[in-house]
């Protein structure tokens, strides 16, 4: 039976993140008729949930040494990236970032003073010069589509990195520019991921007018022979049948909110996530039906948190999740059930795989779930989740106690052992000390979370009551350990090895066969870019 189209294209972008916006305006600009489609009711996808970071070694804004950058993502992938895979991703990004530049009006500033994540203790890291943020961008712009975008609960809003870091970074937040935000937010003027995807909307669908359906979730995709031809998407609760000529990109992120998936390939005992909630699975699901492959990566050190879920507070109708940055800050620290410190808590490279730890001979992760502690000094100057100091938390929300030893028997932590701790810890954190995980060697951690007035702006005792703590949970961003399998064209392979003609993947959605089993804040950024890039040519060439 010939099928009934509602609409016919060259090319069919499905996903308005940075992957499925930029293989929209590759492939437009490649010749192709391009239509857009987006399950949420609102642009920008995970992207727009981001700090908007976006990692591109040798840039053109910044001189960089490529046998160096070469070696930190080397180092980062941890022998897990596919060498062809993570040679074109090292070579185009740089490319696909100035083309966006050049080409579609996107305005690209070095985030300076930012250094690599390992900095300066792996190979070939830069003190600064790699992360690129886009400049402050004004919601006007977007006209028609201005009221239709995700703005982030997660980041700060209407500011740049260099603002964050010069009021005091994420500790920092009783000190920051509430005044100039305020003007900003009234204006619509917004920064991070929000002012990230503001540019890159602006070029596809302002710009070049490229049409976009809201609200329409691909539920099939339509095959001839071998051949994606098509999709099927859900439209006002109707089917709305979507012709591709020449191809389909899924840039649909991963499985966040897919709690069978996500614990099953993420390997932890439960799963929740910033994300927004259509972030579900449909790359797996869709691709699955067509004879895809899944690939992945070990799931311990890539980009997820632990954090927690503030009780009320929601984003499209489900929960909110928020990550916990609070470890890395002075006067707080992580325990397991033991009551043991266990990783370097302002860094989550180290306490990420530390949580997955697994004992073969009691069965269980001993160090999942981490509790966060802090004590009334912290109290005194930061502010936890959204209660800044001086508002009192609810003791439904977080455990308090005048005592480490009670503290820890509302917790469930041995006693005894948590009580150790503190004063071990506290016997070096006057000095700015950490003998047992150098807490603080890392200058990323000091200008994220730390706070500049301290000896070491990561660490400071905990010795004045009362005390506070809270099991947190595993929170991710949408950065997966299993995504379908790309080809270097960004085409999706088949499980019999073969590439699937007309499908293609971008982002979240495809596996992270170019940056292996580690991380770096703005790889997921930078991937989606790139790879979206490639995909909308090349599916425009065909």
């Amino acid at each position: 039976m010939e099928t009934q189209w509602n609409l016919e294209v060259d090319v069919v972008c499905v996903g308005t993140g940075l992957g499925g916006i930029t293989a929209a305006l590759s492939a437009h600009e490649h010749g192709a008729e391009v239509v857009i489609l987006e399950k949420a009711t609102k642009l920008g996808g995970v992207c727009a949930y981001s700090g908007g970071e976006v990692f591109v070694p040798c840039n053109h804004l910044h001189e960089d040494d490529p046998k160096d950058a070469k070696a930190y993502l080397d180092f980062l992938a941890g022998g897990y990236a596919k060498k062809e895979h993570a040679d074109i991703l090292f070579d185009m990004a740089p490319k696909v970032a100035k083309w966006v530049q050049d080409v579609c009006g996107v305005q690209w500033r070095v985030i300076d003073g930012f250094p690599d994540y390992y900095h300066p203790h792996a190979p070939g890291t830069a003190a600064e010069g790699r992360y690129l943020e886009c400049e402050l961008f004004e919601g006007r712009e977007l006209g028609e589509w201005q009221k239709m975008c995700w703005s982030s609960p997660h980041m700060p809003p209407g500011i740049r990195h260099d603002e964050l870091f010069s009021w005091g970074g994420l500790s920092g937040i009783a000190r920051w520019d509430f005044a100039t935000m305020g003007k900003r937010m009234a204006k619509d003027i917004r920064g991070m991921g929000p002012a990230m995807m503001g540019w890159f909307l602006k070029a596809a669908l302002v710009d070049r007018q490229l049409p976009c359906h809201l609200g329409t979730g691909v539920t099939e995709l339509i095959k001839e022979g071998d051949t994606i031809v098509g999709v099927v998407a859900m439209k006002e609760g109707q089917p709305f049948r979507v012709r591709a000529r020449k191809g389909v990109v899924l840039a649909i992120g991963g499985y966040d909110w897919n709690e069978e998936m996500a614990t099953a390939f993420e390997q932890l005992p439960e799963w929740h996530s910033m994300c927004q909630p259509q972030i579900e699975g449909d790359n797996i699901v869709l691709g699955g039906e067509q004879g895809a492959a899944l690939t992945g990566v070990p799931s311990y050190n890539l980009g997820m948190f632990f954090g927690y879920g503030v009780p009320g507070e929601e984003h499209d109708n489900a929960p909110l999740f928020r990550a916990s940055w609070e470890g890395g800050f002075p006067h707080a620290l992580w325990v397991n059930r033991e009551g043991k410190r266990f990783a370097d808590e302002s860094f989550y490279r180290d306490y990420l795989p530390r949580c997955h730890d697994w004992d073969g001979v009691d069965q269980v992760h001993p160090n999942y779930p981490p509790f966060l502690i802090f004590d009334q000094n912290y109290r005194d100057k930061y502010a936890f989740c959204t209660w800044f100091p001086g508002q009192e938390i609810p003791e439904s929300f977080v455990a308090k106690a005048d005592t480490p030893e009670e503290l820890a028997e509302k917790l469930g932590i041995d006693p005894a052992t948590f009580a150790a701790t503190i004063t071990r810890f506290n016997e070096h954190a006057d000095n700015g000390e950490d003998p047992d995980f150098n807490r603080g060697q890392y200058p990323w951690a000091a200008m994220m979370t730390g706070d500049k007035n301290m000896k070491n702006p990561n660490i400071g005792p905990l010795n004045k009551a009362p005390y506070y703590g809270i099991a947190l949970t595993a929170v991710g961003v949408g950065v997966n350990a299993v995504g379908l399998k790309t080809d270097t064209s960004a085409r999706v392979v088949h499980v019999r090895g073969r590439e699937i003609p007309g499908l293609y993947a971008a982002g979240n959605s495809a596996a992270l066969l170019d940056t292996g089993a580690g991380y770096q804040s703005g790889l997921s950024n930078v991937r989606g870019m790139t790879w979206g890039w490639i995909a909308g040519k090349h599916a425009a060439e065909r």
